[in-house]
């Protein structure tokens, strides 16, 4: 099944985390930063050869900070109530609803999730931290940006479970550098 054929199939779903995340306001967890997750998700599911469910990926992708809404600590396991009362009201199968929560609720850097569903979006959700639209979010807002260049050096060595997903980090941290000199000079 193709992405789109994906994005189709949950429309409903993924446009009620769309919509929850464009009311949240912060600037580092915002739509931008979801849209940015997804990208990653799509990225690394093309690159690794592992069987991995991509329809569990692709919603865990768009849910994983819904739960932002209302709080920031604890937003992972809100995210993962938050998702399953949702996949609930429409019916979904209780394994395939299991699996996409087992996906979001350990997302965070500290946590060590159990799947590989919850592996990719782990990794999808930290290389999201080299995100153009984010950074041009904080800057734009003026948001002190020490906390992301401090996570940076952790993320490839210490954070990222994939060698695909530390390939990514790899180009992608050259990007970010070319935006933040463009943003200097």
């Amino acid at each position: 099944m193709t992405y789109e054929q994906i994005e189709n199939k949950h429309k409903i779903i993924i446009d009620t985390a769309k919509d929850y995340m464009n009311r949240i306001m912060d600037n580092e967890h915002d739509i931008n930063h979801m849209n940015d997750v997804v990208k990653y998700t799509k990225e690394l599911l093309n690159t690794i050869s592992d069987n991995i469910d991509k329809e569990v990926c692709i919603i865990s992708a768009y849910w994983h900070d819904v739960g932002r809404i209302k709080k920031c600590v604890g937003h992972e396991k809100l995210s993962s109530k938050m998702l399953r009362e949702e996949l609930q009201k429409y019916d979904y199968d209780g394994l395939f609803i299991d699996k996409c929560i087992k996906a979001i609720e350990n997302h965070k850097w500290n946590m060590h999730p159990e799947t590989k569903e919850g592996l990719l979006i782990k990794d999808a959700d930290k290389l999201a931290w080299l995100g153009t639209d984010r950074w041009l979010s904080c800057i734009k807002n003026r948001q002190k940006l020490d906390t992301l260049v401090e996570l940076l050096p952790k993320l490839r060595k210490d954070i990222l479970y994939f060698d695909e997903s530390r390939k990514i980090y790899d180009r992608d941290i050259v990007n970010l550098v070319k935006l933040l000199y463009s943003k200097i000079f």
